[in-house]
Protein backbone atom coordinates (compact mmCIF):
# COMPACT_ATOMS: atom_id res chain seq x y z
CA UNK A 1 0.00 0.00 0.00
CA UNK A 2 1.63 3.34 -0.96
CA UNK A 3 0.27 6.80 0.39
CA UNK A 4 0.14 9.94 -1.62
CA UNK A 5 -0.91 13.91 -0.54
CA UNK A 6 -2.43 16.24 -3.35
CA UNK A 7 -1.06 19.92 -2.72
CA UNK A 8 -1.79 23.09 -4.86
CA UNK A 9 -4.10 26.18 -4.54
CA UNK A 10 -8.09 26.32 -3.34
CA UNK A 11 -10.49 25.75 -5.74
CA UNK A 12 -7.61 24.17 -8.31
CA UNK A 13 -9.69 20.76 -8.57
CA UNK A 14 -7.73 18.80 -6.23
CA UNK A 15 -10.86 16.51 -4.77
CA UNK A 16 -12.57 16.15 -8.43
CA UNK A 17 -9.04 15.19 -9.30
CA UNK A 18 -9.27 12.50 -6.52
CA UNK A 19 -12.64 11.37 -7.33
CA UNK A 20 -11.98 10.88 -10.89
CA UNK A 21 -8.95 8.76 -10.67
CA UNK A 22 -10.29 6.81 -7.78
CA UNK A 23 -14.44 6.41 -8.30
CA UNK A 24 -14.85 7.46 -5.63
CA UNK A 25 -15.19 10.70 -3.72
CA UNK A 26 -12.80 11.65 -0.33
CA UNK A 27 -13.79 10.02 2.63
CA UNK A 28 -12.48 11.00 6.03
CA UNK A 29 -10.05 13.20 3.92
CA UNK A 30 -8.96 10.23 1.52
CA UNK A 31 -9.71 8.12 -1.31
CA UNK A 32 -8.14 4.92 -2.89
CA UNK A 33 -7.57 2.54 -5.84
CA UNK A 34 -5.60 -0.10 -7.52
CA UNK A 35 -3.23 0.97 -10.20
CA UNK A 36 -2.08 -0.97 -13.37
CA UNK A 37 0.34 -2.94 -11.66
CA UNK A 38 -2.47 -4.09 -8.86
CA UNK A 39 -0.83 -2.17 -6.05
CA UNK A 40 -2.92 -0.08 -4.11
CA UNK A 41 -2.72 3.61 -3.85
CA UNK A 42 -4.16 5.89 -1.20
CA UNK A 43 -4.40 9.75 -1.88
CA UNK A 44 -4.48 12.28 1.21
CA UNK A 45 -7.04 15.01 0.04
CA UNK A 46 -7.58 17.79 2.55
CA UNK A 47 -8.90 21.25 2.43
CA UNK A 48 -6.25 23.34 0.86
CA UNK A 49 -5.94 25.24 4.13
CA UNK A 50 -5.39 21.51 6.03
CA UNK A 51 -3.25 20.71 3.26
CA UNK A 52 0.47 21.01 5.56
CA UNK A 53 -1.17 18.54 7.90
CA UNK A 54 -1.64 16.12 4.87
CA UNK A 55 1.70 16.41 3.81
CA UNK A 56 3.40 16.11 6.82
CA UNK A 57 3.17 12.39 7.53
CA UNK A 58 3.26 10.89 4.00
CA UNK A 59 6.68 11.23 1.04
CA UNK A 60 5.01 11.72 -2.28
CA UNK A 61 2.23 14.07 -3.64
CA UNK A 62 0.54 15.12 -6.57
CA UNK A 63 0.93 18.96 -6.98
CA UNK A 64 -2.16 20.67 -8.60
CA UNK A 65 -2.47 23.57 -10.68
CA UNK A 66 -5.14 24.37 -12.67
CA UNK A 67 -4.73 25.44 -16.31
CA UNK A 68 -7.55 28.58 -16.37
CA UNK A 69 -6.27 29.38 -13.18
CA UNK A 70 -2.73 28.95 -13.54
CA UNK A 71 -0.02 29.79 -10.52
CA UNK A 72 -0.95 30.99 -7.23
CA UNK A 73 -0.31 32.52 -4.06
CA UNK A 74 -1.39 29.11 -2.26
CA UNK A 75 0.21 27.10 -4.94
CA UNK A 76 3.22 28.86 -3.47
CA UNK A 77 3.37 27.96 0.18
CA UNK A 78 2.30 24.92 -0.40
CA UNK A 79 5.46 23.95 -2.59
CA UNK A 80 7.39 25.51 0.25
CA UNK A 81 5.82 23.04 2.90
CA UNK A 82 7.03 20.86 0.26
CA UNK A 83 10.70 21.56 -0.21
CA UNK A 84 10.94 22.04 3.91
CA UNK A 85 9.95 18.88 4.42
CA UNK A 86 12.21 17.08 1.43
CA UNK A 87 9.28 15.56 -0.34
CA UNK A 88 11.06 14.71 -3.56
CA UNK A 89 8.78 11.83 -4.99
CA UNK A 90 5.90 13.83 -6.52
CA UNK A 91 3.73 14.49 -10.13
CA UNK A 92 2.93 17.47 -11.48
CA UNK A 93 -0.59 17.67 -12.49
CA UNK A 94 -2.57 20.43 -14.71
CA UNK A 95 -6.35 20.09 -14.36
CA UNK A 96 -8.81 21.69 -15.92
CA UNK A 97 -7.38 21.13 -19.56
CA UNK A 98 -10.67 21.62 -20.24
CA UNK A 99 -11.30 24.70 -19.24
CA UNK A 100 -8.53 26.55 -21.03
CA UNK A 101 -4.27 25.99 -22.67
CA UNK A 102 -3.30 24.09 -20.84
CA UNK A 103 0.75 24.85 -21.53
CA UNK A 104 0.82 28.34 -19.95
CA UNK A 105 0.28 26.81 -16.80
CA UNK A 106 2.81 23.77 -17.31
CA UNK A 107 5.22 26.12 -17.82
CA UNK A 108 5.02 28.71 -14.62
CA UNK A 109 4.56 25.27 -12.66
CA UNK A 110 7.47 24.20 -13.97
CA UNK A 111 9.71 27.50 -13.02
CA UNK A 112 8.32 27.67 -10.19
CA UNK A 113 9.60 23.56 -9.50
CA UNK A 114 12.92 24.48 -10.40
CA UNK A 115 15.43 24.04 -8.22
CA UNK A 116 12.91 23.12 -5.77
CA UNK A 117 12.55 18.78 -4.34
CA UNK A 118 10.47 18.16 -7.17
CA UNK A 119 12.04 19.96 -10.05
CA UNK A 120 12.43 16.59 -11.29
CA UNK A 121 8.15 16.05 -10.96
CA UNK A 122 6.70 14.51 -14.10
CA UNK A 123 4.23 16.38 -15.91
CA UNK A 124 0.86 15.10 -16.36
CA UNK A 125 -2.22 16.99 -18.46
CA UNK A 126 -5.89 16.21 -17.29
CA UNK A 127 -9.38 16.98 -17.47
CA UNK A 128 -10.82 15.75 -14.53
CA UNK A 129 -14.35 16.78 -16.34
CA UNK A 130 -14.09 14.97 -19.73
CA UNK A 131 -11.41 11.96 -18.24
CA UNK A 132 -8.91 13.00 -20.84
CA UNK A 133 -5.08 12.24 -19.67
CA UNK A 134 -6.66 10.51 -16.45
CA UNK A 135 -5.62 6.83 -17.77
CA UNK A 136 -2.12 8.45 -18.23
CA UNK A 137 -1.95 9.87 -14.44
CA UNK A 138 -2.60 6.28 -13.14
CA UNK A 139 0.26 4.68 -15.13
CA UNK A 140 2.36 7.87 -13.77
CA UNK A 141 1.30 7.48 -10.62
CA UNK A 142 2.24 3.76 -10.45
CA UNK A 143 5.80 5.07 -12.13
CA UNK A 144 5.99 7.35 -8.62
CA UNK A 145 4.80 4.30 -6.45
CA UNK A 146 8.10 2.54 -8.31
CA UNK A 147 10.24 5.09 -7.06
CA UNK A 148 9.29 5.58 -3.49
CA UNK A 149 10.71 3.64 -0.55
CA UNK A 150 8.41 0.69 0.66
CA UNK A 151 6.59 0.97 4.29
CA UNK A 152 8.13 -0.60 6.74
CA UNK A 153 5.72 -2.54 8.53
CA UNK A 154 7.62 -3.83 11.44
CA UNK A 155 8.54 0.09 12.67
CA UNK A 156 6.96 1.25 16.08
CA UNK A 157 3.77 3.22 15.69
CA UNK A 158 3.11 7.07 15.59
CA UNK A 159 -0.10 7.49 14.17
CA UNK A 160 -0.65 11.38 13.87
CA UNK A 161 -4.48 12.24 14.36
CA UNK A 162 -5.78 14.72 12.04
CA UNK A 163 -9.37 14.51 12.81
CA UNK A 164 -11.25 12.99 16.09
CA UNK A 165 -14.72 12.72 17.40
CA UNK A 166 -14.61 12.01 20.80
CA UNK A 167 -12.85 8.24 21.10
CA UNK A 168 -12.87 7.61 17.45
CA UNK A 169 -10.28 9.49 15.31
CA UNK A 170 -8.74 9.38 11.84
CA UNK A 171 -4.81 9.40 11.26
CA UNK A 172 -2.24 8.79 8.27
CA UNK A 173 -0.62 5.78 9.18
CA UNK A 174 3.33 6.09 7.58
CA UNK A 175 4.83 2.98 9.27
CA UNK A 176 4.52 0.18 11.57
CA UNK A 177 1.03 -1.98 11.87
CA UNK A 178 -1.99 -1.51 14.31
CA UNK A 179 -4.36 -4.48 15.72
CA UNK A 180 -7.59 -4.28 17.33
CA UNK A 181 -6.61 -5.18 21.11
CA UNK A 182 -3.35 -2.67 20.78
CA UNK A 183 -2.34 -0.58 24.13
CA UNK A 184 -1.21 2.80 22.71
CA UNK A 185 0.12 6.18 24.63
CA UNK A 186 -1.35 9.51 23.79
CA UNK A 187 0.99 12.08 23.42
CA UNK A 188 1.93 14.10 24.80
CA UNK A 189 -0.60 13.13 27.46
CA UNK A 190 0.87 10.06 28.28
CA UNK A 191 -2.33 8.17 28.96
CA UNK A 192 -2.66 4.93 27.96
CA UNK A 193 -5.66 4.10 25.77
CA UNK A 194 -7.02 0.54 23.63
CA UNK A 195 -7.74 -0.27 19.91
CA UNK A 196 -10.86 -1.45 20.01
CA UNK A 197 -11.60 -1.37 16.56
CA UNK A 198 -9.86 -0.45 13.04
CA UNK A 199 -11.47 1.23 9.86
CA UNK A 200 -9.19 0.89 6.47
CA UNK A 201 -10.15 0.94 2.99
CA UNK A 202 -13.52 1.56 4.02
CA UNK A 203 -14.47 -1.39 6.08
CA UNK A 204 -13.56 -2.60 9.19
CA UNK A 205 -10.26 -4.87 9.95
CA UNK A 206 -8.31 -6.33 12.86
CA UNK A 207 -5.04 -5.37 11.06
CA UNK A 208 -3.68 -2.49 9.35
CA UNK A 209 0.05 -2.27 7.58
CA UNK A 210 1.73 0.68 7.14
CA UNK A 211 1.23 3.28 4.90
CA UNK A 212 -2.69 3.96 4.81
CA UNK A 213 -4.82 6.57 6.33
CA UNK A 214 -7.16 4.76 9.60
CA UNK A 215 -9.61 5.13 11.51
CA UNK A 216 -9.40 4.08 15.26
CA UNK A 217 -11.74 3.40 17.85
CA UNK A 218 -10.29 4.07 21.06
CA UNK A 219 -11.64 2.16 24.59
CA UNK A 220 -10.29 1.49 27.69
CA UNK A 221 -11.50 3.15 31.44
CA UNK A 222 -10.66 6.84 30.48
CA UNK A 223 -13.11 7.53 27.77
CA UNK A 224 -11.64 11.53 27.16
CA UNK A 225 -11.14 12.41 23.51
CA UNK A 226 -8.03 12.59 21.66
CA UNK A 227 -7.80 16.12 19.53
CA UNK A 228 -6.18 16.47 16.47
CA UNK A 229 -2.74 17.24 16.59
CA UNK A 230 -1.79 14.69 19.19
CA UNK A 231 -0.76 11.11 18.03
CA UNK A 232 -0.83 7.67 19.02
CA UNK A 233 2.19 5.90 19.71
CA UNK A 234 3.44 2.85 20.78
CA UNK A 235 4.54 2.44 24.69
CA UNK A 236 7.12 2.71 25.73
CA UNK A 237 9.28 3.07 22.65
CA UNK A 238 8.86 6.95 22.51
CA UNK A 239 10.40 10.48 24.70
CA UNK A 240 7.75 13.33 24.32
CA UNK A 241 10.18 16.27 23.87
CA UNK A 242 9.37 20.02 24.16
CA UNK A 243 13.33 21.29 23.54
CA UNK A 244 14.88 20.00 20.36
CA UNK A 245 18.02 20.54 18.10
CA UNK A 246 17.60 20.72 14.55
CA UNK A 247 19.13 21.29 11.09
CA UNK A 248 17.50 24.14 9.24
CA UNK A 249 16.95 24.43 5.16
CA UNK A 250 15.77 28.63 5.15
CA UNK A 251 13.40 29.47 2.46
CA UNK A 252 12.26 32.31 3.63
CA UNK A 253 15.26 34.61 5.26
CA UNK A 254 13.05 37.64 5.91
CA UNK A 255 11.52 35.61 8.93
CA UNK A 256 14.34 33.72 9.91
CA UNK A 257 15.37 36.72 12.66
CA UNK A 258 11.46 35.85 14.06
CA UNK A 259 11.70 34.41 17.43
CA UNK A 260 8.08 32.65 17.83
CA UNK A 261 7.23 30.77 14.85
CA UNK A 262 4.54 27.50 14.34
CA UNK A 263 6.54 24.15 14.00
CA UNK A 264 4.36 21.77 11.73
CA UNK A 265 5.30 18.05 12.57
CA UNK A 266 3.12 15.08 11.48
CA UNK A 267 -0.46 16.64 12.44
CA UNK A 268 0.68 18.77 15.13
CA UNK A 269 1.10 22.44 14.99
CA UNK A 270 2.85 24.05 18.38
CA UNK A 271 4.24 27.55 18.74
CA UNK A 272 8.40 27.48 19.01
CA UNK A 273 10.80 29.99 19.99
CA UNK A 274 13.77 29.77 17.89
CA UNK A 275 16.96 30.53 19.43
CA UNK A 276 19.53 30.28 16.67
CA UNK A 277 22.85 28.45 17.50
CA UNK A 278 24.30 29.15 13.63
CA UNK A 279 23.96 29.70 10.21
CA UNK A 280 21.56 26.22 9.86
CA UNK A 281 21.41 25.18 13.42
CA UNK A 282 18.90 25.99 15.75
CA UNK A 283 17.28 25.14 19.48
CA UNK A 284 13.53 24.71 19.37
CA UNK A 285 11.42 25.40 22.27
CA UNK A 286 8.28 24.18 22.02
CA UNK A 287 5.30 25.45 23.86
CA UNK A 288 3.32 21.64 24.05
CA UNK A 289 5.83 18.03 23.72
CA UNK A 290 6.09 16.27 20.43
CA UNK A 291 6.89 12.73 20.16
CA UNK A 292 9.75 13.07 17.76
CA UNK A 293 13.03 10.89 16.84
CA UNK A 294 16.28 11.80 15.38
CA UNK A 295 15.56 12.94 11.33
CA UNK A 296 12.41 13.62 11.78
CA UNK A 297 11.07 16.60 8.88
CA UNK A 298 9.25 19.38 9.77
CA UNK A 299 8.41 22.68 8.69
CA UNK A 300 8.40 26.30 10.94
CA UNK A 301 5.65 28.82 9.38
CA UNK A 302 4.88 32.19 9.98
CA UNK A 303 1.03 31.99 10.19
CA UNK A 304 0.28 35.38 10.45
CA UNK A 305 2.37 36.01 6.61
CA UNK A 306 1.11 32.47 5.80
CA UNK A 307 4.62 31.93 5.17
CA UNK A 308 6.96 28.60 5.28
CA UNK A 309 10.17 30.07 6.99
CA UNK A 310 12.63 26.99 7.42
CA UNK A 311 12.41 23.39 6.79
CA UNK A 312 13.77 20.99 9.65
CA UNK A 313 15.73 18.01 10.57
CA UNK A 314 15.27 16.70 13.65
CA UNK A 315 19.16 16.36 15.19
CA UNK A 316 18.91 15.64 19.09
CA UNK A 317 15.88 15.05 21.10
CA UNK A 318 17.79 15.04 24.23
CA UNK A 319 20.21 18.13 23.99
CA UNK A 320 22.08 19.06 26.70
CA UNK A 321 21.94 22.28 29.21
CA UNK A 322 23.04 25.13 26.79
CA UNK A 323 25.65 27.46 28.29
CA UNK A 324 26.57 31.06 26.54
CA UNK A 325 30.15 30.01 26.02
CA UNK A 326 29.18 26.68 25.10
CA UNK A 327 27.31 27.97 22.22
CA UNK A 328 29.76 27.81 19.18
CA UNK A 329 30.66 24.69 20.02
CA UNK A 330 27.58 23.17 20.00
CA UNK A 331 26.73 25.28 16.59
CA UNK A 332 29.81 23.67 15.06
CA UNK A 333 29.33 20.35 16.24
CA UNK A 334 25.93 19.95 15.03
CA UNK A 335 26.32 21.24 11.71
CA UNK A 336 29.00 18.17 11.08
CA UNK A 337 25.97 15.98 12.09
CA UNK A 338 24.80 12.72 10.13
CA UNK A 339 21.50 11.54 10.45
CA UNK A 340 22.06 8.57 11.34
CA UNK A 341 20.04 5.86 13.77
CA UNK A 342 23.79 4.31 14.55
CA UNK A 343 23.43 3.90 18.60
CA UNK A 344 27.09 3.11 18.80
CA UNK A 345 28.15 6.54 16.86
CA UNK A 346 25.11 8.28 19.27
CA UNK A 347 26.64 6.62 22.41
CA UNK A 348 30.24 7.88 21.13
CA UNK A 349 28.86 11.73 20.84
CA UNK A 350 27.20 11.53 24.34
CA UNK A 351 29.47 9.33 26.46
CA UNK A 352 26.63 7.51 28.50
CA UNK A 353 23.00 7.08 27.24
CA UNK A 354 20.14 5.05 28.76
CA UNK A 355 19.17 2.10 26.54
CA UNK A 356 14.88 3.48 26.40
CA UNK A 357 16.81 6.76 25.09
CA UNK A 358 18.56 5.13 22.48
CA UNK A 359 15.43 3.33 21.62
CA UNK A 360 13.36 6.70 21.64
CA UNK A 361 15.83 8.49 19.47
CA UNK A 362 14.85 5.49 16.76
CA UNK A 363 19.10 4.28 17.22
CA UNK A 364 20.33 0.89 17.27
CA UNK A 365 21.30 -0.35 20.98
CA UNK A 366 25.27 -1.46 20.78
CA UNK A 367 26.84 -3.43 23.14
CA UNK A 368 28.98 -1.55 25.39
CA UNK A 369 29.63 -1.59 28.96
CA UNK A 370 26.51 -1.10 30.53
CA UNK A 371 25.01 -0.38 34.21
CA UNK A 372 21.52 -0.91 34.67
CA UNK A 373 19.76 0.77 31.63
CA UNK A 374 23.06 3.11 31.29
CA UNK A 375 25.46 2.40 28.30
CA UNK A 376 28.53 3.80 28.42
CA UNK A 377 31.23 4.39 25.56
CA UNK A 378 34.11 2.14 26.36
CA UNK A 379 36.41 5.05 26.59
CA UNK A 380 34.10 7.14 28.69
CA UNK A 381 33.57 4.09 30.77
CA UNK A 382 37.87 3.45 31.64
CA UNK A 383 38.15 7.15 32.27
CA UNK A 384 35.15 7.20 34.61
CA UNK A 385 36.88 4.46 36.65
CA UNK A 386 40.12 6.31 37.08
CA UNK A 387 37.79 9.93 37.79
CA UNK A 388 35.98 7.83 40.44
CA UNK A 389 39.81 6.10 41.78
CA UNK A 390 41.26 9.64 42.06
CA UNK A 391 37.97 11.42 43.71
CA UNK A 392 38.37 8.62 45.90
CA UNK A 393 41.70 9.54 47.16
CA UNK A 394 41.39 13.71 46.80
CA UNK A 395 38.14 12.96 49.46
CA UNK A 396 40.42 10.77 51.45
CA UNK A 397 43.20 12.57 51.69
CA UNK A 398 41.21 15.86 53.04
CA UNK A 399 38.88 14.01 55.11
CA UNK A 400 41.31 11.79 57.31
CA UNK A 401 39.22 11.32 60.46
CA UNK A 402 35.75 9.79 57.91
CA UNK A 403 37.87 9.04 54.55
CA UNK A 404 34.81 7.66 53.32
CA UNK A 405 33.23 9.61 50.22
CA UNK A 406 29.62 9.67 49.89
CA UNK A 407 27.95 8.45 46.80
CA UNK A 408 26.49 11.75 46.05
CA UNK A 409 29.69 14.10 46.06
CA UNK A 410 30.97 10.89 44.27
CA UNK A 411 28.32 11.52 41.15
CA UNK A 412 28.72 15.14 41.65
CA UNK A 413 32.53 15.00 40.99
CA UNK A 414 32.04 12.98 38.00
CA UNK A 415 29.39 14.70 36.28
CA UNK A 416 26.93 11.63 36.66
CA UNK A 417 23.43 12.09 35.92
CA UNK A 418 21.94 9.71 38.36
CA UNK A 419 23.70 9.02 41.99
CA UNK A 420 22.70 5.40 41.38
CA UNK A 421 25.18 5.07 38.98
CA UNK A 422 28.00 5.45 41.56
CA UNK A 423 27.65 1.70 43.18
CA UNK A 424 27.57 -0.32 39.93
CA UNK A 425 30.95 1.88 39.22
CA UNK A 426 32.42 1.04 42.47
CA UNK A 427 32.01 -2.58 41.80
CA UNK A 428 33.57 -2.48 38.22
CA UNK A 429 36.44 -1.14 39.67
CA UNK A 430 37.74 -2.86 42.56
CA UNK A 431 40.59 -3.63 40.40
CA UNK A 432 41.79 -0.50 41.03
CA UNK A 433 41.15 -0.31 44.95
CA UNK A 434 37.89 1.38 45.20
CA UNK A 435 34.83 -0.46 47.06
CA UNK A 436 31.56 0.29 49.11
CA UNK A 437 31.24 0.47 52.53
CA UNK A 438 27.92 1.13 54.04
CA UNK A 439 27.17 3.02 51.45
CA UNK A 440 29.69 5.18 50.82
CA UNK A 441 33.33 4.97 48.80
CA UNK A 442 36.37 4.03 50.37
CA UNK A 443 39.82 3.07 48.66
CA UNK A 444 43.31 1.34 49.74
CA UNK A 445 43.70 -1.64 51.37
CA UNK A 446 40.56 -2.92 53.76
CA UNK A 447 40.82 -1.06 57.13
CA UNK A 448 40.36 -1.16 60.93
CA UNK A 449 35.92 -0.54 60.61
CA UNK A 450 35.81 -3.25 57.70
CA UNK A 451 37.72 -5.47 59.80
CA UNK A 452 34.94 -5.05 62.38
CA UNK A 453 32.45 -5.30 60.72
CA UNK A 454 33.52 -8.38 58.75
CA UNK A 455 33.92 -10.07 61.96
CA UNK A 456 30.57 -9.15 63.36
CA UNK A 457 29.42 -10.32 59.77
CA UNK A 458 30.74 -13.84 60.65
CA UNK A 459 29.49 -13.50 64.83
CA UNK A 460 26.35 -10.50 65.19
CA UNK A 461 27.38 -10.12 68.72
CA UNK A 462 30.62 -10.75 69.43
CA UNK A 463 31.21 -7.14 69.97
CA UNK A 464 35.38 -5.97 70.32
CA UNK A 465 36.27 -5.71 73.86
CA UNK A 466 38.46 -1.88 73.86
CA UNK A 467 42.02 -3.41 73.52
CA UNK A 468 40.76 -4.74 70.32
CA UNK A 469 39.64 -1.36 69.18
CA UNK A 470 42.37 0.33 70.54
CA UNK A 471 44.92 -2.25 68.69
CA UNK A 472 42.97 -1.51 65.24
CA UNK A 473 43.02 2.01 65.80
CA UNK A 474 39.79 3.23 65.95
CA UNK A 475 39.07 6.44 67.16
CA UNK A 476 36.42 7.44 69.39
CA UNK A 477 35.84 9.97 66.48
CA UNK A 478 36.15 7.30 63.92
CA UNK A 479 33.84 4.95 66.36
CA UNK A 480 31.10 8.09 66.65
CA UNK A 481 31.66 8.97 62.56
CA UNK A 482 30.42 5.30 62.12
CA UNK A 483 27.55 5.07 64.26
CA UNK A 484 26.26 8.51 62.57
CA UNK A 485 26.57 6.85 59.57
CA UNK A 486 24.31 3.62 60.16
CA UNK A 487 27.46 1.37 60.14
CA UNK A 488 27.37 0.95 63.67
CA UNK A 489 25.04 0.80 66.89
CA UNK A 490 26.54 1.88 70.31
CA UNK A 491 24.53 0.08 72.94
CA UNK A 492 26.98 1.37 75.79
CA UNK A 493 30.33 2.98 76.13
CA UNK A 494 32.80 1.02 74.12
CA UNK A 495 30.03 -1.52 73.06
CA UNK A 496 29.67 -1.89 68.97
CA UNK A 497 27.43 -4.44 66.42
CA UNK A 498 26.35 -4.00 63.15
CA UNK A 499 22.69 -2.17 62.89
CA UNK A 500 21.01 -5.91 61.94
CA UNK A 501 21.53 -7.22 65.14
CA UNK A 502 19.31 -5.67 66.87
CA UNK A 503 16.68 -7.82 64.53
CA UNK A 504 18.93 -10.62 64.95
CA UNK A 505 18.28 -11.05 68.62
CA UNK A 506 15.02 -10.15 68.52
CA UNK A 507 14.34 -13.32 66.59
CA UNK A 508 16.80 -15.55 68.15
CA UNK A 509 14.67 -14.57 71.32
CA UNK A 510 11.43 -16.47 70.32
CA UNK A 511 13.30 -19.58 71.17
CA UNK A 512 13.09 -19.53 74.93
CA UNK A 513 10.55 -20.12 77.32
CA UNK A 514 8.08 -17.81 77.83
CA UNK A 515 10.33 -16.13 80.66
CA UNK A 516 13.73 -16.03 80.42
CA UNK A 517 16.87 -14.07 82.20
CA UNK A 518 20.03 -12.47 81.04
CA UNK A 519 21.88 -15.53 81.27
CA UNK A 520 19.30 -17.41 79.17
CA UNK A 521 19.79 -14.77 76.68
CA UNK A 522 24.26 -14.95 76.84
CA UNK A 523 23.40 -18.54 75.72
CA UNK A 524 21.09 -18.23 73.18
CA UNK A 525 23.43 -15.25 71.61
CA UNK A 526 26.21 -16.62 72.55
CA UNK A 527 27.35 -13.32 74.08
CA UNK A 528 28.74 -11.97 76.98
CA UNK A 529 27.22 -10.32 79.66
CA UNK A 530 28.59 -6.27 78.57
CA UNK A 531 26.89 -7.14 75.26
CA UNK A 532 23.39 -8.81 76.64
CA UNK A 533 22.56 -6.26 78.96
CA UNK A 534 22.69 -3.34 77.25
CA UNK A 535 21.28 -5.19 74.16
CA UNK A 536 18.24 -6.37 76.14
CA UNK A 537 17.89 -2.21 77.21
CA UNK A 538 17.94 -1.37 73.93
CA UNK A 539 14.77 -4.20 73.17
CA UNK A 540 12.83 -3.03 76.05
CA UNK A 541 13.14 0.94 74.89
CA UNK A 542 11.49 -0.46 71.48
CA UNK A 543 8.96 -2.35 72.56
CA UNK A 544 9.96 -5.89 71.63
CA UNK A 545 10.87 -7.23 75.50
CA UNK A 546 9.24 -6.19 79.02
CA UNK A 547 11.40 -6.62 82.13
CA UNK A 548 8.77 -8.67 84.66
CA UNK A 549 11.23 -8.42 88.00
CA UNK A 550 14.87 -8.17 88.73
CA UNK A 551 15.97 -11.10 86.31
CA UNK A 552 13.19 -11.93 84.33
CA UNK A 553 11.66 -10.40 81.07
CA UNK A 554 9.65 -11.96 78.34
CA UNK A 555 8.79 -10.76 74.58
CA UNK A 556 6.02 -8.68 74.73
CA UNK A 557 2.75 -10.22 72.84
CA UNK A 558 4.56 -13.59 73.43
CA UNK A 559 1.24 -15.64 73.62
CA UNK A 560 -0.37 -13.66 70.44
Amino acid sequence: MWVMATAGHAESGKSTLVHRLTGMPPVAGSAWTALPSGRMVELVDMPADSTITGLCPVSAVLFVVAADAGWLPQSGEHLAALQALAIRHGLLVITRSDLADPLPALRRARAELAGTSLAEAEPVIVSSLTGQGIDDLRQAVDRLADRMPPPDPDAVVRLWVDEATGTSVTGTLPAGTLHTGDELVVAPTGRRVKVESLEWLGRSTSEVPAAGRVAVSLGGGDRRRVRPGQALVSVGRWRFVSVIDVRLSTLDRSGMPARELVLHVGSAAVAARVRHLGPAVARLTLESALPLRIGDSGLLRDPARHRVIAGVTVLDILPPVLRTDAVVDRAVELSKRDITTDGLAELRRRGMVRKSDLVAMGCTVPRAPSVGDWLFDPDRFQKLRGALLAAVQDYAGTHPDDPAMPKPLAAQALGLPDRRLVEPLARASRGLGVRMLAGRLVIGPRDALETVCDALALDPFAAPERPRLNELGLTARRLDSAVARGILICLADGVYLRPEAVDLAAAALRDLPERFTVAEVRTVLRTSRRVAVPLLELLDVQGVTERLDTSQRRLKGWRE
